[in-house]
């Protein structure tokens, strides 16, 4: 039903280039066209060939619109009392029911002509509109995308800036500098994955948390040796989820590569999303030498993950592992009201 709609948009605004006399002259050809296929194809029997006109009236109307309705109303009326009913050769109604007939003919073809140019006109507007809202989606999207490059760029010096700052210091400082552009990363990674859909800027859970473990593995991971894993499910969140949700990954794996692995020692970090029901779980684990739940929150990256945890209105539990430690995130699909 969408396709036959929108085919009809499409023939109505393509009839509108037509200037009106070249449809006017379109209709009185049709009209004439199936007179003659009536006459010439054994219809002599016919009484009251009325029907076989109407439509005419209804694609005329639709189509032309600007009154080409009822123009080929009253010339199938002409053609029928003229050509295809007693006595031929002349307009004059000589029975009673032809004369009813008639009447109801042009009544009912006035009736279908007023309607289907009505419908005309509103095909047409509401194609305009259509045309008029894509467009104004089609800028929308530029527009967005250009935003976005730019922040991305903008984004892109702030981590490099801060990497050029980390390698003129040592200590807590050069960590904390590390630290600020792992998070400013993580943020940057929204603005390349995100895309529309259903009018909304989403981002795909499997290639964010995918690349977003990539990029952790490259800073933190390099020179250690400890195995990050990621396991996401494809699923769409919109760019308010995705910021904190990558946020609270990059300060997990950070933990861990800092607290549950001391002295170089080998190990391994997983990363897993998946959907079950009405809730996302975030679950992060490592096969270190665990830790409390009272320490867990007691560092500046603990206080941050319980922050971004209450912006996605989500629960976050610790969970002692043997060996490790793991980190449960719950998220709502949906937020409460």
């Amino acid at each position: 039903m969408r396709g036959w709609i929108g085919g009809l948009q499409s023939v109505t605004l393509t009839a509108r280039q037509i200037p009106v006399a070249i449809r006017y002259l379109i209709t009185v050809c049709t009209v004439l066209a199936v007179m003659w296929a009536w006459t010439h194809t054994s219809h002599d029997t016919q009484r009251y060939p009325y029907l076989i006109f109407l439509p005419v009236i209804f694609a005329c109307g639709a189509i032309f619109d600007r009154g080409n309705g009822f123009l080929a109303t009253i010339l199938s009326a002409t053609v029928v009392d003229y050509f295809m009913q007693p006595p031929i050769g002349s307009l004059v109604v000589a029975d009673g029911d032809d004369l009813i007939a008639l009447a109801l003919f042009i009544a009912l073809g006035f009736a279908m002509a007023f309607v289907v140019e009505a419908l005309h006109v509103g095909l047409v507007d509401l194609a305009i509109e259509h045309q008029r809202v894509q467009a104004a989606v089609r800028d929308r999207e530029v527009l967005l995308e250009e935003l976005s490059h730019r922040t991305r760029n903008d984004l892109a010096n702030v981590v490099t800036l801060l990497n050029m700052q980390a390698r003129s210091v040592d200590g807590v400082a050069r960590d904390a500098m590390i630290s600020a552009a792992d998070r400013v990363q993580a943020i940057a990674r929204v603005h390349r994955r995100f895309q529309i859909h259903n009018h909304r800027v989403v981002v795909d859970t499997k290639s964010y948390i995918g690349e977003l473990c990539d990029d952790l593995r490259l800073s933190r991971l390099a020179s250690r040796p400890i195995a990050l894993q990621s396991e996401a499910e494809s699923h769409l969140i919109s760019i308010e989820k995705a910021v904190p949700l990558g946020l609270i990954v990059n300060e997990c794996v950070t933990n861990a590569t800092k607290h549950a692995f001391p002295d170089d020692r080998p190990g391994a970090i997983s990363v897993r999303f998946i959907r079950a029901g009405d809730t996302y779980t975030l679950t992060i684990t490592d096969n270190g030498i665990g830790t409390t739940a009272d320490a867990a929150h007691a560092g500046t990256g603990s206080r941050l993950i319980q922050m971004l945890a209450a912006q996605l209105g989500s629960k976050i539990e610790i969970e002692p592992r043997s060996p490790g430690t793991a980190v449960v995130v719950t998220i709502p699909v949906k937020p409460s009201k």
